[in-house]
């Protein structure tokens, strides 16, 4: 009878466990969806730069080889980065202004930047930052730059 009761109970955890992991998985997916970034996969990073404590410009050239983009999108690591000014500039001479005055905690992904005439080859992207002062040991934030095309 011990045997049976054993075997009862290790079903039980077993089908339990598939199913919290299944609780997991979906929760994951919709919080990827919450912050408007979608599916991840479909994001292509374009390039980084590592932001003193100094107000300083920094350019992320992207090139036409790295394709036509409609969205883009920026990611902060290591340190927090304060981003007063971010300018798209397009493969046929236009640009774009985007006036963030924001402050990115480290991870923290900003909302999605929808470029003027969708499709478009991004040829730089100039940034106006510094890295702000916070609790975080590194000295140094990075700014990683992410293109999207649909």
């Amino acid at each position: 009878m011990d045997d049976r009761l054993y075997h009862l109970v290790l079903g039980v955890v077993i089908y339990m466990k598939k199913w919290l992991v299944i609780a997991l998985l979906s929760l994951f997916s919709v919080s990827a969806f919450a912050d408007g970034w979608g599916d991840l996969l479909k994001w292509r990073e374009l390039g980084e730069r590592r932001v003193s404590r100094h107000n300083e410009r920094d350019t992320i050239h992207v090139s036409a080889f790295k394709g036509r983009y409609d969205r883009i999108a920026i990611k902060v690591e290591d340190a927090p980065v304060r981003i007063n000014r971010m300018t798209v500039f397009f493969g046929d001479g236009r640009r774009q202004d985007f006036f963030l005055n924001q402050r990115f905690a480290r991870g923290q992904r900003s909302r999605i930047f929808d470029l003027i005439g969708g499709n478009r080859i991004v040829n730089k992207v100039e940034f106006s930052y510094k890295t702000a002062w916070g609790t975080s040991p590194y000295r140094y934030g990075t700014v990683i730059l992410y293109g999207r095309k649909d």
